[in-house]
């Protein structure tokens, strides 16, 4: 059979060759001659590969045979060990495998039941641990269990407030809507919002304006304002717009604040002194104070808003030196903030910078001690220290609500220190009633200082009065 197969293509080319190329009759004899070699070589080939491949499958099926037989083995010996060790540690009444089946087959297995389940069901709470039997609690009985729940509150009660209400508190808000503003006493969720807005006890009132938007490009723990990478463009018509507003409500003492543009290329400044000069334009009596940001320390950009005519520069430390990562932003820094209020007391000497510290965010009494005394080295003239308040569950935690005995022990530390005027309370905030604060120390010394000025120029004129002879 091979040798016809082999012969074929042959046959074939025989044909081909010549009714294609040689029509000569002689050539049929030359192409039979070599026909047959070419048939020989073919199917010595054949017969080759078919024994080489006979061969091999014997010697591979072979080798596979011989691995089978092995793993059968080892499962076979792996099998009987586990039923010589199951038997010697099973119980005798336990079948396993080829054991024996009991006699008894006609019983039914027995239903398994959740026992601990149903045992903790019944052992549980019933209708009468709901429902109480006892007698209406007496009004000595309800005051005391009302006192018991006061004294388990979050907040110490010297940290609660009013809500804000008054015509005064409406009419500012009522403003603010219509000319779109913002302020840090809203945004900020500020407790002295009312009182500050209201006036307070001396009738000074006081409010703070939050300029340049209302969403931050930083990310404080501590702070409640929005924040993005990319907030709005500036409003070209703030500055008047604030400048009107407030004008129009007749405040003493404005605190302008803004949150931080790290997205544009003056962080701010320009707009910040534009609205400084708005304001000295239409509202001259009014005392201005600067919330800054850092600027990220740029000398250039500070000094157009401390020349803007301001009466105040306040830029805010914030914590301590050693909480400034877990408290900050991380482009917010202690020694940064250093260089802005000392920068804006060699830019204007005469101008009063002013710095905040925030208690009860894990610090300790040496760290106070030692950032207060930095701030005084760096020329700040005022202080205040106040009590942080977890604005929602978003933020870091309180650490611990300080005393008011605390805050009046720091108060007397920063008289002691020199600043011109330290304000430390558990709802003091850097602009919490700044009016207040700050209008009634300064006027006193001024008084103060008026007085020793009048004595001591009368004085001086006795002395140079002539004397009348007799």
């Amino acid at each position: 059979m091979l040798a016809l197969f082999a012969a074929r293509p042959t046959r074939t080319l025989c044909r081909t060759f010549t009714s294609a190329h040689s029509p000569r009759r002689e050539n049929i004899g030359v192409l039979k001659a070599y026909g047959k070699p070419v048939a020989t070589i073919f199917l010595w080939s054949a017969l080759t590969y078919m024994s080489f491949q006979a061969v091999w499958n014997t010697l591979y099926f072979d080798e596979i045979k011989l691995e089978t037989e092995a793993k059968i083995d080892d499962l076979q010996a792996e099998l009987k060990r586990l039923e010589h060790y199951t038997a010697a540690t099973a119980p005798s009444s336990r079948r396993f495998l080829a054991t024996e089946i009991d006699a008894n087959t006609d019983a039914k297995p027995e239903k398994r039941v959740r026992k601990d389940f149903t045992q903790r069901l019944n052992n549980g709470p019933s209708f009468s641990d709901f429902a109480s039997s006892s007698a209406p609690l007496t009004p000595a009985e309800a005051m005391e269990k009302a006192q018991s729940k006061a004294a388990k509150a979050r907040l110490p009660r010297w940290l609660k407030t009013d809500i804000p209400v008054g015509k005064e508190v409406s009419r500012i808000r009522k403003t603010l809507r219509e000319l779109k503003l913002h302020t840090v006493c809203e945004e900020a969720r500020c407790p002295n919002m009312g009182e500050c807005w209201g006036g307070g006890k001396h009738g000074t009132a006081t409010a703070t304006i939050m300029i340049m938007g209302d969403t931050c490009t930083r990310g404080c723990r501590f702070c409640s304002v929005k924040t993005s990478k990319t907030p709005g463009a500036l409003d070209a018509n703030e500055p008047q717009n604030v400048a009107r507003a407030l004008a129009a409500w007749g405040l003493d003492y404005v605190v302008l604040t803004s949150v931080d543009r790290d997205d544009l290329p003056d962080f701010g400044s320009a707009h910040f002194a534009e609205t400084v000069r708005s304001i000295r334009e239409q509202a001259p009596q009014m005392m201005i104070e600067c919330l800054t940001p850092d600027f990220l320390g740029r000398a250039d950009l500070i000094e157009p808003v401390a020349q803007s005519g301001l009466d105040v520069y306040a830029h805010n430390i914030e914590t301590v030196e050693g909480l400034q990562r877990l408290v900050r932003d991380h482009r917010a820094n202690y020694k940064q903030s250093m260089f802005v209020l000392e920068h804006v007391k060699r830019t204007k000497p005469t101008l009063l910078t002013k710095s905040s510290i925030m208690l009860g965010v894990g610090e300790t009494d040496a760290e106070v001690m030692q950032t207060m005394r930095d701030l005084r080295t760096a020329g700040v003239d005022i202080v205040t220290l106040g009590q942080y308040m977890r604005p929602t569950k978003r933020h870091m935690k309180v650490h611990e609500y300080v005393t008011p005995e605390k805050f009046a022990h720091w108060e007397k530390i920063g008289s002691e220190l020199g600043f011109v005027y330290a304000a430390s309370g558990p709802l003091v905030r850097s602009s919490y009633k700044a009016g207040e604060f700050f209008i009634s120390e300064i006027l006193r010394k001024r008084a103060s200082a008026s007085m020793r000025n009048v004595a001591a120029s009368v004085a001086e004129g006795r002395n140079k009065s002539p004397t009348i002879q007799a």
